[in-house]
């Protein structure tokens, strides 16, 4: 009898271990991402171009950049659509053309320019 109750009680362990809950697109998204590459209208900038975004529960974002110039929010609320993979910070919507684990690339037009980054967790 304890043989059969100590299977059990590993194959229930198993059964809960093996049911984690897959993060939703926003669960994904809200971290804090550091730039590992920054173009600027198609070509690379300088490895010293930088963007911290901090992707916040309850929907709130910070960024901090050296891209000059920047006239983007550097603060205010944030959404996602996965449906379309798009990011809406402050009003302005960033296309997700990648979101992976640790990684996440994004690309919109801002002051006139085309930006394309690439973040890691």
């Amino acid at each position: 009898m304890k043989k059969l109750l100590c299977s059990f009680g590993a194959i229930v362990l198993l059964v809960f271990c093996a049911c984690k809950k897959e993060a939703t697109y926003g669960e994904q998204l809200t971290a804090e991402w550091n730039s590992t590459a920054v173009k600027i209208d198609g070509v690379a900038a300088p490895t010293a171009t930088i963007m911290f975004l901090h992707l916040q529960t309850g929907n709130k974002f910070e960024i901090t950049t050296n891209i000059s110039p920047f006239t983007h929010p550097t603060s205010g609320t944030w959404s996602a659509d996965e449906a379309n993979a798009k990011l809406t910070l402050s009003g302005t919507v960033w296309t997700i053309h990648h979101l992976e684990s640790n990684t996440l690339r994004i690309g919109a037009m801002v002051d006139g320019r085309e930006l394309e980054i690439d973040f890691a967790k």
